[in-house]
């Protein structure tokens, strides 16, 4: 078991669940505050940790840990983990150097363990947002300098766009990875986009001309993966690879009492060629025995995204008792369905915030995420029935749903059990034992946690 799971799951055992108790007197100076009241396991380090920070450096370092099994329904049944450690430097240039609004970030990842999307389901949507090929990764590298009194902000380095694109804070809470960089991005795009655990060669422009609105937009690498997709440790840093653009307006409305709404839309283009789904370099269905072997060639791929992202409801008594209800909705669509494996996505759920007496910070909620396969592919199956003269089933859309309940057991620890229904996995793919169905619809149960040291 990778250390991050192995680390987190011994955490939870050794603790009773309960709520962080509500902050009381000022911890004296020059002594730690509890276990279960400090923001980080490791604490204060004696006072270093915010001595540090006061002087412009800070650390960051999380694990998190996904345990889950398949009772029901995929390929086979089996249990899998993910476990992933981030690891985090940030410095304030203005407080180290004088240099007024720049800042310098570097991270890294260390994945381990096998989940059960792919082998064990055959799925789109990946049932965990950690899961990835067991690496040492190199994450972010980047220098951001903001300018007019905070309005404008330019990032430039090794970049993520999912960390600011196309993003939910209300769907931050659920554990498929559709839930964060949309299904259709990491699906379409070659090496699933910069995300993930592949960042890219960019630069990000974010420009706040009042505080309703931000703008923003991104250029990264084509593909982060490089040539021949490897960068399996993220130290190659592919800038031959085409262009990778990406823009996006959000608007934020506070309609008062707590509740507010964001509201985003946003689309971007890849410029590298794209196989064509359906028909060979001659011009014939790839399903036709004289088809050329190489595909028909596209150049470039496009997308349009919108989301909404609504705080609902929220209690008088919010402070104290946390009770709010929240919901997002999110829409993307690929037009070019010749060169795009999924051409619609959307996802959309609701959160509830301090359901049970006494835990304010716990949060329920339930979502579902739905990923259309292109008409060209569909076509190709119809081409497969008729060239074959077997009967395949024909390809339509993947649906996922997600339940989860994320407990705050101390400011630093989360425990999450969650279980997702996997409907139609791949899209509705042959079984390859029986192919002549589909792959069962299958269920998933699993816990995560997250520690932050």
């Amino acid at each position: 078991m990778p250390a991050a799971c192995a680390f987190s799951c011994l955490a939870l055992a050794s603790l009773p669940v309960r709520a962080a108790d509500p902050p009381g007197l000022p911890t004296p100076a020059g002594t730690e505050a509890g276990l279960l009241e400090r923001e980080r396991l490791t604490g204060d380090w004696g006072g270093a940790r915010t001595r540090l920070e006061d002087a412009g450096l800070s650390f960051g370092l999380t694990a998190t840990g996904d345990i889950s099994a398949n009772p029901a329904g995929g390929l086979q049944r089996g249990r899998g983990f993910s476990g992933l450690l981030q690891f985090g430097l940030d410095l304030d240039l203005e407080k180290i150097a004088g240099w007024k609004g720049g800042a310098f970030h570097a991270g890294a990842f260390l994945i381990g363990g096998h989940g059960l999307s792919g082998k064990f389901f055959g799925n789109l949507m990946p049932i965990s947002n950690i899961e990835a090929d067991p690496a040492g990764r190199l994450a972010e590298v980047s220098f951001t300098q903001t300018l007019l009194d905070g309005k404008l902000s330019i990032r430039i380095g090794q970049l993520l766009a999912d960390s600011e694109f196309a993003t939910s804070e209300t769907a931050g809470l659920f554990v498929n990875s559709a839930f964060g960089w949309p299904a259709l991005h990491g699906i379409v795009l070659p090496g699933g986009g910069p995300a993930y655990p592949v960042p890219a060669p960019g630069m990000r422009i974010a420009y706040k001309p009042g505080e309703a609105w931000t703008l923003q937009a991104g250029v990264y690498s084509g593909n982060p993966l490089g040539r021949n997709d490897g960068n399996r440790h993220g130290l190659a840093f592919p800038l031959n690879q085409g262009a990778f653009a990406i823009a996006e307006a959000a608007y934020t409305h506070d309609f008062g009492g707590g509740v507010s709404g964001t509201y985003k839309l946003g689309g971007w283009y890849n410029s590298r060629r794209f196989d064509d789904l359906r028909f060979a370099a001659n011009g014939l269905s790839l399903a036709d025995p004289d088809a050329d072997p190489d595909p028909l060639r596209h150049r470039g791929n496009l997308a349009f995204y919108g989301v909404v992202d609504q705080v609902l409801w929220k209690s008088a008594d919010a402070e104290t008792t946390g009770r709010s209800l929240a919901g997002f909705a999110r829409l993307v669509l690929a037009p070019e369905k010749n060169r795009s494996h999924v051409d619609f996505y959307a996802d959309a759920g609701l959160t509830y915030t301090g359901l049970l007496p006494g835990r304010k910070n716990d949060v329920v909620g339930l979502a579902v995420a739905y990923a259309r396969v292109s008409a060209s592919l569909r076509r190709l199956d119809r081409d497969m029935t008729t060239f074959t003269g077997e009967a395949r089933p024909l390809r339509s859309s993947e649906l996922v749903v997600e339940a989860s309940y994320q407990a705050q057991i101390a400011p630093w620890l989360k425990l999450q059990p969650f279980a997702q229904w996997i409907v139609r996995p791949g899209g509705g793919e042959p079984d390859p034992d029986k192919p002549w169905r589909k792959i069962p619809n299958a269920a998933v149960l699993g816990l995560r946690s997250v520690a932050a040291f």
